[in-house]
């Protein structure tokens, strides 16, 4: 995983590095950055909103503990 997006500043690198650390994803659309279809705030905007679908669709996963009676 690499921040590769030559047209961020130094803040934006080190807030997409920490983003991939913790999560331990690629910033997606990077590219769209450099090619200035999308800002780096909309591009961070849509990871995040990206992670938050991902984790809904694991959240309502059924797992056989719904099953078990408590």
């Amino acid at each position: 995983m690499t921040v590769y997006a030559k047209k961020i500043s130094n803040d934006w690198k080190k807030a997409f590095k920490q983003y991939e650390s913790i999560c331990g994803f690629e910033i997606i659309h990077q590219d769209d950055i450099d090619t200035g279809e999308m800002s780096s705030r909309e591009v961070w905007n849509y990871n995040i909103r990206w992670l938050e679908d991902v984790l809904a669709d694991v959240v309502n996963i059924q797992t056989p503990f719904d099953d078990e009676e408590t």
